[in-house]
């Protein structure tokens, strides 16, 4: 999208239209609205999905003006966040499964990393006004202390966040950075 706001050239505009389409009525949801998948488990949520969908959702709310993307992909921070975000240790978890217990948690730096680099997208062009702007900025600066607190002392971030004996990724370290530098430099 960011691409054809820069040079729209209407070949691509079908295409956006279509995964618009699909991500805003086809994909599976839960009754609460938040994505979920159907597989391998009934329905859960994976924290991939942060960013395959919500700064999608965000850029469809620039680019067309329709105030109910913006809405979508606050809604999904909010309800992702509400099963994937682990308020003790500051972490997301890479995956959520309804009624399995015990629901295994793995701190997955990259997935985290896909959660706090679209939430800050979000941000980017969420209007100041929005309803949700205060929840979902609140989940962002969560996150950020968590993943500051788990940083390792080389200032890169480990595969498997509170997992010091795994070993350094750049992936993750490159995608806190970014989150973590556009919190800074936007106040």
């Amino acid at each position: 999208i960011k691409a054809y706001q820069k040079k729209p050239d209407p070949r691509y505009r079908a295409m956006i239209d279509s995964i618009a389409e699909f991500i805003s009525h086809k994909m599976s949801r839960m009754t609460d609205g938040t994505i979920a998948r159907t597989r391998p488990w009934p329905v859960s949520i994976w924290v991939d999905d942060f960013y395959m969908c919500i700064p999608f959702l965000a850029q469809m709310g620039k680019l067309t003006g329709d105030r109910s993307y913006y809405d979508d992909a606050a809604k999904q921070v909010i309800g992702m966040s509400a099963r994937l975000f682990d308020e003790q240790k500051g972490l997301y978890d890479h995956s959520w499964f309804a009624d399995m217990e015990p629901d295994p948690r793995f701190y997955w730096g990259r997935g985290a990393g896909w959660a706090l680099m679209a939430t800050a997208e979000l941000l980017e062009v969420l209007p100041a006004d929005h309803a949700d702007r205060p929840a979902v900025l609140a989940i962002f600066r969560k996150a950020a202390r968590g993943v500051i607190a788990v940083q390792g002392s080389m200032g890169l971030w480990h595969q498997m966040l509170d997992k010091t004996d795994s070993y350094l990724e750049t992936s993750a370290s490159a995608m806190f950075t970014f989150a973590l530098a556009r919190g800074v430099n936007r106040g």
